[in-house]
Formats: structure tokens, C-alpha cells, sequence
């Protein structure tokens, strides 16, 4: 398997599709047109990077693609983890944990958990009974573990027992981001909910559990770039990632547990289409695989580019995936397209600051 990058680096596989080893080969053959894509599976090796150049000796890259000239040696790093979470909540944190020590070991400053990271229940009620505080064991867990890898964690949508529990007996879907040491330094609670039946995949009531946010947050500055928090289903509502492009976002992430019927069908697509519209980084840490008998999510955890181009992706099974990020290719997309300049709110309004309440 080859692949190519516009700075000179491709996966070490040469093989061709009949000599690949399917139980250790990387989740599919891509060109690589920005900076750095590694695929791991648990377990996985990293793979030796080399440049990789055609018979010319010019370097390649993928077609339709931006050139871009500095190097990824000082680019930040991120990782992306896919994780299968159960109602046993111990060892779904043993599986969480041990991605994030494996990120912070190849060298990330932000490790991205899916949407439920701290479990996936088999029924509302289970849900209600196994949720926590923002205070309790579990995120004081996660804190502890930021601090001792040194890096930050978006803790991408936690059952969260919020300040009216005891009145409502509902909980929120909370985006918790931490930093390297440990603190938490915003919260997003989603505040579109997936309530719909598909044909083939059950019917989902997340409102049943669950109360929407009343506000979106204001991005959020990190080593690896300005991030604006959303939660799965968020991502169907580009209002949404305009608002927080138009309110200085670099980076967008977009936790989540798709399923079987929408994954295959919407996932990657929307997830393109919210890079390609506000000129982001967007990063989907996801579920994937079966969670109980009554439940399975789609997986495919990946990092798209400014330019709409996927440049890391998890293959099936738990594991991580890696990219840099560049802001000044963002900035040179921005730059060349600058398609906020051409915006007209004078005919559809204005999503901006305005729009914008810190959440916490």
C-alpha cells in the first residue's frame, strides 16, 4: 500500500491489494494530501514514514488538492480515538485510558474520546443510574490521567448529572474539555437531540433521558488551535459551525455514535461538508462495534482538512488515529477562498458573536 503527502511522506507498505495482510494492514489505501495520516488499531506498530516520489523525482500529492510548503516536524499533533463503550463503565474507562496514555506516547497535545465515552447503556433507566456530576469519580479519573500524560482530552459527551438533577431527573449530554492539567476549561452540553426512527435501525428518543443546552460555547484555545465544541447529531445543522467559525474556530469536533443506516449513508459526507463551509479542521472521535445486544455504532473515526479532505482515519475495531494540524494551510485555504468576506447577512443575517454564549 502506498500513499503520498504534499510535504514528502507516505506509509512504508508497498504491497499491492492481493499481498496485504487484512489483519494488520492499515484501514485502506489513501492519498495523503496533508501533512501526516497514521492508522492504528490496538496493538498496531507505528509505521516508518518515508518520503515518497514518482519516477521524476518530484514530489506527489493527490489531485484537486492545495500545495503547501512547511514542514510537520513543529505541527501540532492530535489523536483521535474509536472506542467500543458498554455499561460496564470500569473497563470501558480501562479501554479509553489506554488509548489516550498510547496518544500522549506517540506524541499528541489533544486526545479526542467519541461522543458517550463513559458508557452506552442498554435502556433510559440504565442510563440515569449509571450518570455522574462534572464533580464525581469518573471526571476527576480523566483529570488525574491528563495530568500525569501531560496532554488534553476532550471528553466528548458525558452523561452529565447537572445542578437540577434532583428536579428534573434528566441529565445533559456534556462536551468536557480538560487540560494538560487536568482542569476543566469549558463545557458544551448538545443542544440538538437525536430523536428520530429509521427504518433498520430502532428508534432513538434522546430526549427521554436527556435535556438540550440553552447556549453554544465560545471557542476554545488549545496547543493544537482554536476549538469549537459540538456533540454527534450537531452536526447535521451548519448553523451551528458557522456560528462558531464566525467566532474564531480553526478546529471543529464532532464526537459521536452513528449508526448502522446513517453512518455508512451521512457520516463522512457531513463531515467534509462542515470542513469545506467554514474552512476548519474538523475532528470525529466515534463509536464503533456493538455495544450490548440492543446497540452497535458505525465507527470510521476521522480528521478532515480545510480543504475537505480526509486525512486520517480510523480502520474498524478500537484504536487511534493521528494527524497534524496546520493553521497557516488553514489560513492559506482562507486566504485564496475567502469565501467570509463574500458572505451577505444583509439577505440571511449574520451568525457571529452575537449568536454566542460561553457555556460552563
Amino acid at each position: 500500500m502506498r500513499g503520498g503527502t504534499r510535504s514528502g511522506l507516505a506509509l512504508g507498505d508497498s504491497r499491492g491489494p492481493k499481498g496485504e495482510d487484512t489483519n494488520t494492514r492499515l484501514s485502506s489505501t489513501l492519498w495523503m494530501p496533508r501533512k501526516c495520516l497514521l492508522l492504528l488499531r490496538s496493538g498496531f506498530k507505528l509505521p516508518v514514514l518515508a518520503q515518497f516520489r514518482d519516477p521524476a523525482g518530484t514530489r506527489r500529492g493527490r489531485p484537486g488538492t492545495m500545495a503547501v510548503s512547511s514542514s510537520s516536524r513543529s505541527l501540532p499533533l492530535v489523536a483521535v480515538c474509536q472506542v467500543t463503550s458498554t455499561p460496564d463503565k470500569e473497563k470501558t474507562f480501562a479501554a479509553c485510558s489506554g488509548l489516550v496514555q498510547e496518544a500522549a506516547r506517540l506524541g499528541a497535545c489533544l486526545a479526542f474520546l467519541p461522543e458517550a465515552f463513559d458508557f452506552i447503556a442498554r435502556d433510559p433507566a440504565e442510563t440515569l443510574r449509571l450518570s455522574e456530576p462534572l464533580d464525581g469519580d469518573l471526571v476527576n479519573r480523566y483529570a488525574r490521567l491528563a495530568r500525569e500524560c501531560g496532554l488534553w482530552i476532550s471528553l466528548g459527551g458525558f452523561h452529565e448529572r447537572g445542578k437540577d438533577w434532583e428536579q428534573t431527573r434528566r441529565i445533559y449530554n456534556c462536551h468536557v474539555l480538560l487540560d494538560s492539567k487536568g482542569s476543566i476549561v469549558a463545557t458544551y452540553r448538545k443542544t440538538h437531540l437525536c430523536d428520530v426512527e429509521l427504518p433498520g435501525q430502532g428508534p432513538m428518543c434522546e430526549s427521554s433521558s436527556t435535556v438540550p443546552g440553552p447556549t453554544l460555547g465560545s471557542p476554545v484555545s488549545t496547543p493544537a488551535g482554536k476549538v469549537g465544541l459540538a456533540i454527534c447529531y450537531d452536526l447535521r445543522f451548519p448553523e451551528l459551525s458557522l456560528a462558531l467559525a464566525q467566532d474564531g474556530a480553526e478546529i471543529l469536533t464532532y464526537p459521536s455514535a452513528f449508526g448502522s443506516v446513517t453512518g455508512p449513508a451521512h457520516w463522512e459526507v457531513l463531515l467534509r461538508a462542515r470542513a469545506i463551509e467554514t474552512q476548519c479542521y474538523v475532528v470525529a472521535a466515534a463509536q464503533w462495534g456493538q455495544h450490548h445486544e440492543k446497540r452497535g455504532s458505525y465507527g470510521h473515526s476521522m480528521v478532515v482538512d480545510p480543504w475537505g479532505v480526509v486525512v486520517a482515519r480510523c480502520s474498524e475495531g478500537p484504536g487511534l488515529c493521528l494527524a497534524h494540524i496546520d493553521l497557516g494551510y488553514l489560513r492559506q485555504v482562507r486566504q485564496h477562498m475567502p469565501v467570509t468576506k463574500h458572505r451577505r447577512p444583509d439577505l440571511y443575517g449574520n451568525l457571529g458573536r452575537s449568536d454566542l454564549n460561553t457555556c460552563c
